[in-house]
Protein backbone atom coordinates (compact mmCIF):
# COMPACT_ATOMS: atom_id res chain seq x y z
CA UNK A 1 0.00 0.00 0.00
CA UNK A 2 1.26 3.50 -0.97
CA UNK A 3 2.15 5.95 1.84
CA UNK A 4 3.68 9.38 2.51
CA UNK A 5 7.14 9.61 3.25
CA UNK A 6 9.82 12.47 3.76
CA UNK A 7 13.29 12.44 2.76
CA UNK A 8 15.74 14.40 3.76
CA UNK A 9 17.96 16.60 1.48
CA UNK A 10 19.78 20.31 1.29
CA UNK A 11 18.24 22.76 1.81
CA UNK A 12 17.50 24.73 -1.49
CA UNK A 13 18.16 21.54 -3.82
CA UNK A 14 14.55 19.92 -2.79
CA UNK A 15 13.63 20.72 -7.00
CA UNK A 16 16.40 19.47 -8.00
CA UNK A 17 16.38 16.29 -6.04
CA UNK A 18 12.75 15.42 -6.97
CA UNK A 19 13.68 15.96 -10.64
CA UNK A 20 16.77 14.20 -10.15
CA UNK A 21 14.48 11.07 -9.12
CA UNK A 22 11.95 11.54 -11.86
CA UNK A 23 14.54 10.93 -14.44
CA UNK A 24 16.76 8.28 -12.92
CA UNK A 25 14.16 6.17 -10.56
CA UNK A 26 12.30 3.83 -11.73
CA UNK A 27 8.44 5.06 -11.34
CA UNK A 28 7.71 1.76 -10.05
CA UNK A 29 8.98 2.77 -6.66
CA UNK A 30 7.28 5.88 -6.40
CA UNK A 31 4.49 7.52 -7.65
CA UNK A 32 4.24 11.27 -6.67
CA UNK A 33 6.91 13.52 -5.23
CA UNK A 34 6.21 16.97 -3.41
CA UNK A 35 8.11 19.91 -2.15
CA UNK A 36 5.83 21.85 0.07
CA UNK A 37 5.22 25.55 -0.20
CA UNK A 38 3.27 28.09 1.31
CA UNK A 39 2.06 31.43 0.49
CA UNK A 40 3.32 34.89 2.22
CA UNK A 41 3.27 38.38 1.90
CA UNK A 42 5.83 40.53 2.30
CA UNK A 43 6.04 44.85 1.64
CA UNK A 44 8.18 46.58 -0.25
CA UNK A 45 8.06 49.94 -1.57
CA UNK A 46 4.52 50.27 0.53
CA UNK A 47 3.14 47.43 -1.19
CA UNK A 48 2.30 44.17 -0.57
CA UNK A 49 3.79 41.58 -2.79
CA UNK A 50 2.71 37.67 -2.58
CA UNK A 51 5.48 35.14 -2.71
CA UNK A 52 5.96 31.77 -2.48
CA UNK A 53 8.50 30.16 0.24
CA UNK A 54 9.18 26.06 0.69
CA UNK A 55 7.26 24.71 4.40
CA UNK A 56 9.89 22.21 5.02
CA UNK A 57 13.51 23.75 3.68
CA UNK A 58 15.70 20.42 2.89
CA UNK A 59 12.97 17.81 2.91
CA UNK A 60 10.95 16.16 -0.20
CA UNK A 61 7.54 14.21 0.08
CA UNK A 62 7.46 11.34 -1.37
CA UNK A 63 4.45 8.95 -1.99
CA UNK A 64 5.69 5.08 -2.62
CA UNK A 65 4.87 1.53 -1.73
CA UNK A 66 8.48 0.15 -1.62
CA UNK A 67 10.06 2.84 0.50
CA UNK A 68 13.12 0.60 1.25
CA UNK A 69 13.88 -0.16 -2.51
CA UNK A 70 13.64 3.88 -3.13
CA UNK A 71 16.09 4.25 -0.33
CA UNK A 72 18.68 1.96 -2.10
CA UNK A 73 18.20 3.15 -5.46
CA UNK A 74 18.64 6.63 -4.19
CA UNK A 75 21.40 5.95 -1.84
CA UNK A 76 23.57 4.26 -5.28
CA UNK A 77 22.88 7.76 -7.23
CA UNK A 78 26.30 10.05 -7.02
CA UNK A 79 23.67 12.99 -8.02
CA UNK A 80 21.47 13.08 -5.66
CA UNK A 81 21.69 16.57 -3.41
CA UNK A 82 22.97 14.47 -0.02
CA UNK A 83 23.88 16.06 3.46
CA UNK A 84 27.09 17.04 4.48
CA UNK A 85 29.00 13.70 5.38
CA UNK A 86 26.91 12.45 2.83
CA UNK A 87 24.48 9.92 5.32
CA UNK A 88 22.58 7.60 3.71
CA UNK A 89 18.64 8.65 2.57
CA UNK A 90 16.02 7.48 4.48
CA UNK A 91 12.48 7.48 4.15
CA UNK A 92 10.64 8.55 7.28
CA UNK A 93 7.19 7.42 7.51
CA UNK A 94 4.80 10.67 7.38
CA UNK A 95 2.09 10.00 10.81
CA UNK A 96 -1.54 9.70 9.91
CA UNK A 97 -2.17 13.11 12.17
CA UNK A 98 0.68 14.68 10.34
CA UNK A 99 -0.87 13.60 6.97
CA UNK A 100 -4.19 15.09 7.86
CA UNK A 101 -2.47 18.48 8.62
CA UNK A 102 -0.58 18.45 5.99
CA UNK A 103 -3.46 17.80 4.00
CA UNK A 104 -5.63 20.20 5.20
CA UNK A 105 -3.33 22.93 4.43
CA UNK A 106 -1.84 21.59 1.26
CA UNK A 107 -4.80 19.68 -0.26
CA UNK A 108 -5.19 15.63 -0.56
CA UNK A 109 -2.52 15.08 -2.49
CA UNK A 110 -0.69 17.77 -1.54
CA UNK A 111 -0.32 19.51 -4.28
CA UNK A 112 -1.52 23.04 -4.10
CA UNK A 113 0.56 25.62 -1.72
CA UNK A 114 -0.70 26.42 1.61
CA UNK A 115 -2.95 29.54 1.20
CA UNK A 116 -3.36 33.12 3.20
CA UNK A 117 -5.56 33.19 5.80
CA UNK A 118 -7.91 36.36 6.04
CA UNK A 119 -7.85 37.77 9.80
CA UNK A 120 -9.53 41.21 11.09
CA UNK A 121 -8.12 42.56 14.19
CA UNK A 122 -9.58 45.18 16.48
CA UNK A 123 -7.99 48.59 17.54
CA UNK A 124 -5.41 46.96 19.81
CA UNK A 125 -4.46 44.86 16.97
CA UNK A 126 -6.36 41.44 18.79
CA UNK A 127 -7.60 38.96 16.49
CA UNK A 128 -11.62 39.34 16.09
CA UNK A 129 -11.79 37.02 13.27
CA UNK A 130 -10.22 34.63 11.63
CA UNK A 131 -10.91 32.67 8.35
CA UNK A 132 -9.43 30.09 6.18
CA UNK A 133 -6.80 27.56 7.15
CA UNK A 134 -5.69 28.82 9.93
CA UNK A 135 -9.06 29.00 11.92
CA UNK A 136 -8.92 25.38 13.28
CA UNK A 137 -5.87 26.80 14.81
CA UNK A 138 -7.14 30.12 16.06
CA UNK A 139 -7.07 29.02 20.11
CA UNK A 140 -3.01 28.02 19.20
CA UNK A 141 -1.79 31.21 18.04
CA UNK A 142 1.26 32.26 20.06
CA UNK A 143 2.24 35.18 18.10
CA UNK A 144 0.59 37.50 15.64
CA UNK A 145 2.57 40.17 13.47
CA UNK A 146 -0.20 41.75 11.34
CA UNK A 147 2.02 44.54 10.57
CA UNK A 148 4.52 41.40 8.74
CA UNK A 149 1.35 39.88 7.76
CA UNK A 150 1.86 36.34 9.66
CA UNK A 151 0.53 34.68 12.59
CA UNK A 152 2.38 31.77 14.08
CA UNK A 153 0.75 29.21 15.97
CA UNK A 154 1.43 25.94 18.21
CA UNK A 155 0.95 22.78 16.06
CA UNK A 156 1.13 19.10 16.97
CA UNK A 157 3.59 18.04 14.11
CA UNK A 158 6.26 15.91 14.14
CA UNK A 159 5.71 13.48 16.97
CA UNK A 160 6.38 17.25 18.53
CA UNK A 161 4.93 20.74 18.84
CA UNK A 162 5.65 22.63 16.24
CA UNK A 163 5.33 26.94 15.76
CA UNK A 164 3.61 27.10 12.11
CA UNK A 165 3.90 30.19 10.09
CA UNK A 166 0.61 31.07 8.43
CA UNK A 167 0.51 34.02 5.86
CA UNK A 168 -2.51 36.07 6.67
CA UNK A 169 -4.15 39.25 5.06
CA UNK A 170 -6.37 41.58 6.67
CA UNK A 171 -10.00 43.15 4.58
CA UNK A 172 -8.87 46.00 2.15
CA UNK A 173 -5.46 44.67 1.38
CA UNK A 174 -4.33 45.11 -1.66
CA UNK A 175 -1.71 42.78 -3.10
CA UNK A 176 0.62 42.55 -5.53
CA UNK A 177 1.91 39.84 -7.61
CA UNK A 178 5.27 40.98 -9.51
CA UNK A 179 3.99 44.44 -10.76
CA UNK A 180 0.70 42.99 -11.25
CA UNK A 181 -2.63 43.91 -8.56
CA UNK A 182 -4.18 40.30 -8.00
CA UNK A 183 -6.68 41.17 -5.16
CA UNK A 184 -8.11 44.48 -3.97
CA UNK A 185 -10.25 42.96 -1.33
CA UNK A 186 -10.25 38.95 -0.84
CA UNK A 187 -13.14 39.08 1.66
CA UNK A 188 -15.07 36.53 -0.35
CA UNK A 189 -12.71 34.52 -1.48
CA UNK A 190 -12.71 31.69 1.71
CA UNK A 191 -16.52 31.87 2.51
Amino acid sequence: MEKWYVMRTVPEKEQEAGALMERTIDKSLWSQWRVLKKQKLFRAKGKLFLSMETMFPGYIFVKSSLPKELEEELNKSKEYPKLIGNEPIETVPVEEQDLKFLQAVCGNALEKPMSLSRVEADEEGKLIHVDGILKKYEGQIIRQRLRKRYVLAEVELFQRKENVLFGVYLPGDEIWQNEKHIKKDRKNEDR
